[in-house]
């Protein structure tokens, strides 16, 4: 049976509303997580999973991840929330919006990173992985087993067409970046594929396997841009049953699942239904959790979890409040420039502009304490640069010494002080200004010899930020800046982001343990003037390029950090963005239903949590109780 998912203008009673996030915002259930680019060693002939450096945890025929508890009972349902809207059902696509969860539920890839090791991947898709002792190709045997939701089996044609399609002008650029090294897919037989590589490039025999794997009798010989808005199919553990554009969409475990029995799903996928709804605003959503309308929330705001997320259904043990550590690398989250603009393309300009935001007396004030700033693009990790560069940094250091600024060489970074007053910061700023041309003219801000006054506007995709921006506005009039800032839909977000058509945005860039050919999407020149790309800022920078090339060619762990430290130290003192700030544990709330694995992944976002969890039908049915009868939920084993 082929799968199609159908527009409805009714809504079934038991059936809520969805929200998506943008399709380029799925580049895998893994990439999205943050799980990318381990850089793996040779294999010894073929082998159940692949590591960088280090042995496997799980050995062949291990039973299930740790994190992961194979007792967990199937069925029920939880319903989710997402903020926004989506119109389409194609999470690969370049434009427009797909649903959240879609791409990791539906379909899958080759294998499937380990939550609780930085570098390893485990065979999903794939029976089997053998790494060419050249390290110049790569042969993966497909598990014979591996079916499509409408019963056809996955083969090696399947995996090439993949490579193709998602390489494409009609997929989202990502692809073409990550995989850029990958110069030849070809099917060996019906179920053995190789892949060969231009060059060395030590992290694609790892992801390679993240490559999300697409039916070709489904999806060839078709526009893939244009024609998949309403129809989809693919290997993963649930369908799409049924949704309705902006408002919901409902995935439905698939009972003819081809890999229920695999170790690596073990204990996962524990839900027959997910129901994503979707809210145009954060506050009505958060109404919406204390009414029922929703199970789970995952909390971003600090004021909404300090104040907000409180009252008697806490109280009562309705709603559960937690916060679950992880290791995840922080990357970096700021207000981000785009140098495209003739605006910020001076250095001096940009770093007074990040002097003009006081995080001290943001994160006091409006945070209730909560955060750490941000001082690296890597915070969080080992891969975040510390104190002055060391040697082995400053052999790639030195070779650009021209094209970096000076501060990458004197200034130590990662070192914790007294917090500057913004008093003196401003003053500052005021300097660099006036050092860049420009100056004060009845209090307006002016560049010197052309009267261009400095004004531009912080586009937003929520009123949440309208809060945290309005006092970084207020500093920078005191400077004579004409900052305004304003909220937009979040398709019309979408669409100004994909086509660098803003002035500043609020912009996160997330990291994986051991960062990789993402980079190049991200920072490279390359990327800077490719519609989609994650290169907001318009970065073409040849010492930024070149140390990207170094992360991607590093050839060990050792050189791989070295090369990020430099890579850090260079983008933190180009002042790309007004650094914000990162928390190291996940907040959350959910309805006092459910159960989850006593031990926690370290690498991990919470909605991929959430595919471990289930639904307890003793809490369930206790809370049920205790709401009829007025009473707090007694305790539940």
């Amino acid at each position: 049976m082929m799968w199609r998912a159908r527009t409805r203008s009714s809504l079934l009673v038991a059936i809520l509303p969805v929200v998506v996030l943008s399709g380029m915002a799925v580049a895998g259930f893994a990439l999205a997580l943050g799980l990318l680019a381990p850089r793996p060693l040779p294999a010894q002939g073929a082998t159940h999973g692949i590591a960088v450096g280090t042995a496997l945890k799980y050995g062949p025929g291990f039973a299930h991840f740790d994190y992961a508890d194979p007792a967990a009972p199937k069925g029920g349902r939880i319903v989710l929330s997402a903020i926004g809207s989506f119109d389409k059902l194609n999470p690969f696509s370049l434009k427009g919006r797909d649903p959240l969860l879609l791409a990791g539920l539906v379909f899958e890839s080759l294998t499937v990173s380990a939550l609780d090791e930085p570098i390893a991947a485990y065979g999903l898709l794939a029976q089997s992985i053998e790494f060419a002792a050249d390290k110049l190709s790569l042969i993966y045997r497909l598990n014979p087993e591996a079916r499509f939701a409408d019963g056809k089996p996955v083969t090696a044609a399947d995996v090439v067409f993949s490579f193709g399609v998602l390489r494409s002008e009609a997929a989202s650029p990502f692809y073409r970046y990550y995989y850029h090294d990958v110069s030849n897919v070809e099917a060996l037989d019906r179920h053995t594929v190789r892949l060969t590589f231009a060059k060395e490039n030590p992290e694609l025999a790892l992801i390679s396997g993240q490559m999300p794997i697409l039916p070709k009798h489904f999806y060839g010989g078709k526009d893939f841009a244009a024609d998949f808005n309403t129809t989809l199919l693919g290997s993963g553990p649930y369908v799409v049953k049924d949704y309705e554009f902006g408002k919901f969409v409902l995935f439905e475990r698939n009972p003819e699942y081809w890999g229920r029995q695999l170790n690596v799903n073990a204990g996962k996928f524990n839900f027959d239904e997910i129901v994503i709804k979707y809210y145009r605003d954060e506050t009505v959503r958060l109404e919406g959790l204390k009414a029922g309308e929703f199970d789970f929330l995952a909390v971003n705001s600090s004021k909404q979890w300090a104040t907000d997320v409180a009252g008697a259904l806490w109280d009562n043990g309705y709603l559960v409040k937690e916060t679950f550590k992880h290791h995840n690398t922080a990357g970096i989250q700021g207000f981000a420039f785009n140098i495209r603009r003739a605006l910020f393309q001076d250095r001096r300009v940009r770093q007074a502009l990040a002097l003009g935001f006081d995080f001290e007396w943001s994160n006091r004030t409006l945070f209730h304490g909560q955060y750490t700033a941000n001082d690296s693009y890597f915070d969080n990790s080992e891969l975040a640069a510390e104190g002055l560069p060391s040697p082995a940094e400053l052999a790639l250091l030195e070779p650009l010494r021209h094209r970096v600024p000076a501060e990458v060489f004197t200034t130590e970074m990662g070192v914790d002080g007294a917090p500057q007053p913004i008093r003196q910061r401003l003053r500052q700023a005021a300097r660099l200004l006036r050092s860049a041309g420009w100056e004060v003219n009845r209090g307006v801000l002016t560049e010197s010899g052309t009267g261009r006054q400095m004004k531009f506007t912080v586009t937003l995709v929520s009123p949440a930020w309208l809060r945290i921006v309005e006092p970084y506005i207020a500093n920078l009039r005191k400077l004579g800046v004409r900052a305004d800032m304003k909220v937009v839909d979040d398709s019309i977000y979408e669409r100004i982001v994909r086509t660098q058509d803003f002035d500043v945005i609020v912009q996160t860039f997330g990291q994986s343990q051991s960062p990789g050919n993402e980079q190049r999407d991200y920072w490279h020149s390359s990327s800077a003037t490719i519609e989609g790309s994650r290169n907001v800022i318009g970065i073409a920078n040849p010492a930024v390029d070149a140390l990207v090339e170094r992360i991607v060619e590093a050839p060990s762990r050792p050189e791989l950090l070295t090369a990020t430290h430099a890579l850090d130290r260079v983008l933190w003192h180009e002042y790309y963005v007004v650094p914000h700030w990162y928390i190291a544990v996940h907040r959350v709330t959910y309805r006092n239903k459910f159960a989850y694995p006593a031990t926690l992944p370290l690498y991990y976002n919470p909605l991929v949590h959430i595919m471990m969890w289930w639904y307890d039908e003793a809490r369930a049915g206790e809370l049920e109780a205790a709401m009829s009868d007025g009473r707090p939920v007694a305790a539940v084993r």
